[in-house]
């Protein structure tokens, strides 16, 4: 199960570097003013009136008559079949947010599964990865970050958020929860939150939406005797895209147990005869901000003393933002221990400084737009010379920015460089991988190789538009070669070229699973003209399947 194993592999990264070699690293000095471990907690800025408004951390009274019938409607949905939506419904809205969850809820879904985090200044939130990079264009740990500093942060544009969308609170989702009778699989992220979790649980009277709890960081909540979990029937159906297999989603629903889980809720719905029923979010889910909240420290592992915002700001403020000069001269500088995995906490949090600094640099140039030869250089230098981390939101970073930023500046004379760099295995990256971890060594370069295989889809040229079809072309154990399969990413790069409607039709007819159902999704969802007409000849029965965004 592929999503599960990336899970897993992520985890299992985080565990085996824990116990790399505690060497020193000389030549590196910690930028004055980055951290929040101090003895006096750091002010930030007092937010805007025009600043997004946060999410309450805090449940709000429940008239005793709600509570009796939300506890019914919860028994019910508990009787089963239950689809469980991984990450709320994320082809409506970016996944964890509040309006993800709620989509999920109206196109046929009994719950979700949530991921829970906590910020510097301990406010419970919902995110998935490790780093911002991939959902927005902070960079970082997410949960080294203060909620004011959280709600800044648009979702990036590919994932058609609403202007008001925002990293949520797990207060707001289970509010959401409550009003919607949602069922809730807990993926707690971190170790230590599960006493305001719990906490969080008792105020609302919770415990019977809570249908799962994974086994990593929560094992108190897991043997609360409030919890009362339900057997998965399937649990990975999003893996591979089975979830947009009919036949795949109604053998699942056939089996023993009580449980499916998949990334997208309309194909189950449809086979339980569900309805669409739109239900808005209410007003009551967000608050304003206290001004001038104080960022407490909070344990966040080896890196607990930085705080990534600090720290970019005081490298915004020393370098000359438009100036190439500048910002090249950062991405070429070179960090002969980049690779070196060893040190301390202090000094890995240095090696993290710098890898920021190259990731930010790499950035500003994309933004300036700078199309030159020489912008381009400096760009895969840094991708030849990328950092590894054994915390897995600075792993890779500075180099997968960079190839990013080759994306956003159509770069398409660096397709070639990112194709060999997209094939090779650098063998430093086997000192990443220590038992108990058993996966490939090469697949710790993930957050590299899957931007390069996004980028392509922003290169319009042969060479970019020939390795993807290539590519989805590959059985599992070829791609597996180079980085964890793709199929996903590469089907959505593809479509991004432009492909004529022959080709269309064999991704939709593909043998690959993942191929064919991503296929499906983006003619059903992405709005591009014939599509979706093209997509109901060749499989009628989608024809019956709502699209976002109508």
């Amino acid at each position: 199960m592929r999503k599960v194993s990336l899970h897993v592999l992520m985890l299992l990264v985080a565990l085996s570097l824990a116990a790399a070699a505690a060497a020193q690293l000389p030549g590196l000095e910690l930028p004055q003013g980055v951290g929040v471990n101090t003895a006096l907690p750091r002010a930030l800025p007092e937010a805007k009136a025009e600043s997004p408004l946060g999410c309450i951390t805090s449940m709000p009274p429940e008239a005793p008559g709600d509570r009796d019938e939300r506890h019914k409607q919860i028994g019910r949905r508990r009787s089963g079949p239950v689809v469980i939506v991984h990450r709320g419904a994320s082809a409506f809205a970016p996944e964890n947010t509040l309006e993800a969850y709620a989509a999920a809820m109206d196109y046929g879904a009994d719950g979700c599964e949530i991921d829970i985090r906590r910020t510097t200044d301990g406010v419970l939130f919902m995110f998935h990865d490790d780093g911002l990079d991939r959902m927005t264009d902070a960079l970082g740990p997410a949960s080294d970050h203060a909620y004011s500093e959280l709600l800044t942060l648009p979702f990036r544009s590919e994932f058609h958020a609403r202007p008001e969308t925002r990293i949520p609170t797990l207060a707001a989702i289970l509010e959401v929860a409550r009003q919607r009778a949602m069922l809730l699989h807990l993926d707690v992220k971190e170790p230590g939150l599960e006493e305001g979790i719990a906490a969080l649980l008792d105020a609302a009277d919770m415990w019977d939406h809570v249908v799962e709890i994974n086994v990593w960081n929560a094992a108190a909540l897991r043997e609360n005797p409030k919890y009362h979990p339900l057997a998965y029937k399937a649990s990975g159906l999003g893996e591979g895209r089975a979830d947009m297999d009919p036949e795949k989603v109604r053998d699942a629903l056939a089996g023993p147990g009580n449980m499916i889980m998949v990334d997208d809720p309309r194909v189950a719905a449809r086979e339980l005869k569900r309805k669409p029923l739109r239900v808005p979010l209410p007003d009551t889910l967000r608050a304003p901000l206290p001004p001038n909240r104080a960022v407490a420290a909070a344990s966040q592992g080896d890196l607990d003393s930085l705080s990534p915002t600090a720290y970019l700001q005081a490298v915004a403020e020393r370098l000359d933002r438009q100036s190439l000069d500048d910002l090249g001269e950062v991405l070429a500088a070179e960090l002969p221990e980049r690779t070196d995995l060893g040190g301390d906490a202090a000094r890995q949090q240095q090696r993290a400084c710098r890898i920021l600094e190259r990731a930010w640099a790499a950035q500003r140039i994309a933004q300036l737009g700078d199309t030159s030869a020489r912008a381009a250089e400096f760009l895969e230098h840094l991708v030849a010379h990328r950092s590894l981390h054994r915390n897995y939101a600075y792993q890779g970073l500075d180099g997968a920015m960079a190839v990013r930023a080759l994306g956003m500046l159509a770069a398409t004379d660096s397709a070639p460089f990112l194709l060999h760099t997209f094939l090779a295995v650098d063998s430093e990256l086997e000192k990443m991988v220590a038992p108990p971890a058993s996966y490939p060594y090469a697949w710790a370069d993930y957050r590299l190789k899957r931007e390069i295989i996004c980028a392509l889809g922003e290169l319009r040229c042969e060479p970019a538009a020939a390795f993807l079809r290539e590519y989805v072309a590959m059985d599992e154990a070829t791609a597996g070669k180079s980085a964890p399969p793709l199929f996903e990413d590469a089907t959505r790069a593809l479509l991004r070229q432009g492909i004529a409607s022959e080709e269309l039709a064999g991704l939709l007819r593909s043998p690959n699973p993942a191929v064919r159902g991503t296929a499906l999704l983006s003619c059903l969802d992405d709005g591009v003209e014939g599509r979706a007409d093209l997509l109901g000849e060749i499989l009628p029965w989608t024809r019956e399947l709502p699209r976002a965004g109508q």
